[in-house]
């Protein structure tokens, strides 16, 4: 039986918190074996490849570093500019490699592999047949693993493992570590209510301090199921700062499960056929659990190509803010489905859909001082002016009898 791992796995849905503590005393469960899957197979959506091969000509994300929520990113040879940012689970570890480039769930080796994967060495692009297709949509990012979560350990009730308390945290791990761009493809699915949105402020500040730092933030939209009923609120893509992603099926349809997205439909390809394996150097198709086979699918995988765009944008724009960022977006994709073209997206004007707002400081001029001296002055002004006047109509009267040459010399000046 088929499963989506995505944003759908029961423990990568973040749960409301009470106040933040460490993730301690997890009981580290067995990983999920990986299905190795055959490198011809690791094909792109044809639309998105299309668009890539034109994309990488203008930018390849060289440069820019894309910070990765989730579950780890396992160290890979595709993924060279691969480095740790901060473990808020505790578990699965080594003695040899930071826990946060252990990935014991698959999911954000996936995603890491999806915005930076670099092509097979000397294949170049476009693919040339030689070897296996798969390339990232930002090949040359670098990427920060910030594990968050994971479906395989074991925590107390009052754990802080996959909370919105440590998602938050996440966030300013990212900050500090200089990240330009930030994937949260595990997402939390929460019932709307006033009264719980007032408990989520650490991660609205998290959210403002990115954007006033001008870090872009994507994040999946949701799949719709039993633990994301319709009319959820889904954390943080409910966020009007954050590129909230949706899932389309193939080039003309979006996903059924996808989740409305918080503002105009952005969606991308969302079934990985193969992906970057989280166990050695191959590729995987999907995993398998206790309860059958995980297919990679789901809006978790449609954020990051969302995020690797932003990351070609950011190299081409240095100094666009996270707005004109967004705006190279949205402007960028076919009105009726969101789809995102990168291409596109690096090449098409924007046109702002609201007026830029600046700041005028206005001067209030002093009132005049209508002291005796002052209006004195004031007088003597007015009758000098008076007198230069007439002065100079006396000059223009005597060169009147002037010579014509003269008298049109005069005319050409005037």
């Amino acid at each position: 039986m088929r499963r989506l791992i995505a944003v759908s796995l029961a423990a990568l849905f973040i749960v409301a918190s009470t106040p933040a503590t460490r993730a301690q005393e997890v009981e580290a469960l067995a990983c999920p074996e990986v299905a190795i899957a055959d490198p011809s197979s690791a094909v792109l959506d044809e639309h998105l490849a299309q668009s890539l091969s034109q994309a990488h000509q203008l930018a390849t994300g060289a440069g820019v570093m894309v910070a990765v929520i989730d579950t780890g990113v396992s160290l890979h040879p595709r993924l060279p500019h691969l480095i740790p940012g901060g473990d808020f689970v505790g578990a699965h570890q080594s003695p040899d490699v930071p826990a946060e480039l252990i990935d014991c769930d698959g999911h954000g080796t996936i995603v890491a592999g999806i915005i930076a994967s670099q092509g097979n060495p000397g294949t170049g692009w476009p693919y040339d047949g030689s070897s296996d297709p798969y390339i990232g949509v930002a090949p040359d990012s670098g990427i920060i693993s910030i594990k968050q979560t994971s479906s395989y350990v074991r925590t107390r009730e009052d754990s802080n493992v996959g909370t919105l308390s440590t998602l938050a945290e996440s966030i300013h791990r990212a900050l500090d570590s200089d990240a330009h761009v930030i994937n949260i493809s595990v997402v939390s699915c929460l019932p709307q209510s006033p009264d719980e949105a007032a408990s989520f402020q650490p991660l609205t500040d998290a959210l403002n301090r990115a954007e006033l730092q001008g870090v872009i933030v994507v994040a999946a939209a949701g799949n719709l199921g039993q633990d994301c009923p319709v009319g959820s609120t889904v954390y943080p893509a409910h966020s009007d700062t954050v590129l909230s992603v949706s899932a389309r099926f193939d080039s003309h349809t979006l996903a059924e499960y996808s989740m409305p997205g918080n503002q105009q439909i952005l969606s991308a390809p969302s079934h990985i056929q193969a992906g970057l394996s989280p166990r050695g150097d191959g590729f995987a198709s999907h995993m398998i659990t206790t309860a059958g086979e995980s297919p990679f699918e789901g809006t978790s995988f449609a954020a990051p190509v969302v995020s690797a765009t932003a990351a070609l944008l950011r190299q081409h724009f240095p100094f666009a803010t996270p707005y004109e960022i967004r705006a190279r977006i949205f402007n960028s994709i076919d009105p009726a489905r969101g789809a995102i073209d990168p291409y596109l997206a690096l090449t098409q004007e924007i046109y702002p859909t609201t007026p830029l707002v600046h700041e005028i400081a206005l001067s209030v001029p002093t009132p005049p001082d209508d002291s005796p001296r002052e209006r004195g002055i004031l007088v003597t002004a007015i009758i000098v002016g008076l007198l230069a006047v007439l002065a100079v109509l006396m000059g223009l009267r005597r060169i009147h009898h002037h010579s014509a040459f003269q008298k049109a010399s005069l005319s050409v000046i005037t």
